[in-house]
């Protein structure tokens, strides 16, 4: 589905700024920052403020098509595109993120439901660790 399509199935209305925003986060497996997203908005010919991208974001987020994931480093959210079930791998030293895609953990969110009774809407799962790449540096520094 394309980011024109997905912002007509949820009621948004399309406009340039929303669909290049939406369509750069389904595609990106960097899961990108505000900074980044705004960036790359500009970079494709887009007049937009930062105000329009913190704006567009907070509704894409409204209508369950992206959602927020650890910060990075200096502190800012970062974002993801909510297609496939999918959870996060975070490294604790560089913030690197890796999208594991496996539902299982929807049977928590039944588990928690049945237990308490709550209707549950949704559910966000990350695991921190270090990568590979940040593994290596440590070792490297302790040869």
């Amino acid at each position: 589905m394309t980011a024109a399509e997905n912002l007509k199935e949820h009621g948004i209305k399309n406009t340039p700024q929303r669909q290049v925003i939406l369509a750069y986060l389904m595609t990106s497996h960097e899961h990108p920052s505000i900074e980044m997203i705004y960036d790359h908005v500009r970079k494709n010919g887009f007049s937009v403020s930062l105000a329009t991208v913190y704006n567009t974001l907070e509704l894409l987020q409204d209508n369950k098509l992206i959602t927020e994931v650890a910060p990075d480093n200096d502190g800012h959210m970062r974002y993801d595109h909510l297609d496939k079930p999918h959870y996060h791998v975070i490294c604790v030293s560089c913030n690197k993120i890796v999208d594991v895609y496996d539902d299982s953990f929807k049977r928590l969110e039944q588990k928690g439901a049945t237990e308490t009774g709550y209707q549950i809407y949704s559910s966000q799962y990350e695991v921190y660790g270090l990568c590979p790449a940040c593994q290596a540096k440590q070792q490297a520094l302790q040869d």
